[in-house]
């Protein structure tokens, strides 16, 4: 018999907790997803780890909880057994919680803490070892032939790569930002939930402030925008790439190249030990995205995720209640999604 407990609190602090699991992040997201933060704690034998969650009430009675747009999982700690989990879900469960859905963290290698059978391999992600130069100069210097000419023919063009804390970013930068990322998005079709909006983007900078950097490439004779990404910092040595766009012009002078190339020695230089750069789109890893950011990593890590129904008769009875617009999607709110 398990003799895991389990309570829900608040929010987590402190410089061991990654950005992504924090109160700020974690709030961000739940704004956006209509859903309630909240942190699992689990605990026995005088041991804790804390899982951090986004409750959405479903109507009807009916909750699903899952890890936040971005990384999550156990934060530290120990290995569940097969006893704690169906605990587990029987603590959810009599919360109303029908299913549970969870994206691990490869930089934390933290589905190692759940059995192996409920860990799906769902894509790679891609890392690189952060390390300290004299120069930019220095640094390219290290890098592949192909990828140093990339960043050389941005350089050529006469961009340059400006850093900003978010606290010190003007709400019209921010907003530029966002048409660029949006009318990239629109661009390629994707879906409504990644389209996110302005306030989304706007609220970086009211919840994360310095934990989360502005890196902009201004286009010097029109002085628009062309290129600009999202960088999040954990307070423990480690920088996360977030989210980027880049107009035509901008990707055909190796705009994003640039901006990455000048994070890795700007984080290196901070003294931040690594840039988790996040997956693509494919498993096979065969996709642009995948092979663009391999190009910058020394490190391939598995991006697992679990799904646990906690409730199957409710679950099943609530995924009847409405119709199902993707019904090979596990969240029943993302099923019901158009």
């Amino acid at each position: 018999m398990s003799q895991m407990e389990f309570t829900w609190t608040s929010g987590l602090e402190g410089a061991s907790v990654p950005v992504y699991f924090g109160p700020a992040y974690q709030g961000l997201l739940a704004d956006h997803d209509h859903a309630q933060a909240k942190v699992l704690v689990c605990s026995a034998k005088g041991q804790v780890t804390h899982l951090p969650l986004l409750v959405k009430n479903l109507g009807n009675g009916c909750k699903e909880a899952y890890s936040a747009y971005g990384y999550g999982g156990l934060l530290s700690g120990f290995s569940l057994s097969d006893n704690d989990i169906e605990k587990m879900c029987h603590f959810l469960s009599c919360e109303s919680v029908m299913a549970l859905f969870i994206r691990h963290s490869p930089f934390l290698a933290n589905q190692q803490y759940w059995p192996q059978r409920l860990t799906e391999l769902n894509r790679h992600t891609y890392s690189v070892t952060l390390k300290a130069s004299e120069s930019f100069e220095t640094y390219l210097t290290g890098i592949p032939p192909k990828l140093r000419w990339s960043v050389n023919y941005a350089r050529r063009s006469g961009q340059q790569v400006l850093f900003s804390d978010l606290s010190q970013c003007s709400t019209d930068r921010i907003r530029a930002f966002y048409r660029l990322y949006s009318g990239l998005m629109l661009e390629k079709k994707t879906s409504d939930y990644y389209l996110f909006s302005e306030d989304f983007f706007l609220q970086h900078a009211i919840a994360l402030g310095e934990c989360c950097e502005l890196a902009e490439i201004i286009d010097p004779m029109t002085n628009e925008l062309v290129a600009a990404a999202f960088f999040l910092l954990d307070e423990n040595g480690r920088a996360h790439y977030h989210l980027s766009a880049a107009n035509q012009d901008a990707m055909k002078l190796r705009g994003i190249e640039h901006i990455l190339a000048s994070a890795i020695h700007r984080y290196g230089n901070l003294g931040y030990h690594s840039l988790h750069l996040g997956g693509g789109h494919r498993l096979d890893e065969s996709d642009g995205l995948s092979l663009f950011k391999s190009k910058f990593s020394n490190e391939r890590l598995d991006f697992r995720c679990t799904k646990l129904v906690c409730d199957q008769a409710g679950y099943q009875k609530e995924r009847a209640r409405l119709p199902l617009k993707n019904p090979n999607l596990f969240l029943i709110s993302d099923a019901r999604k158009i």
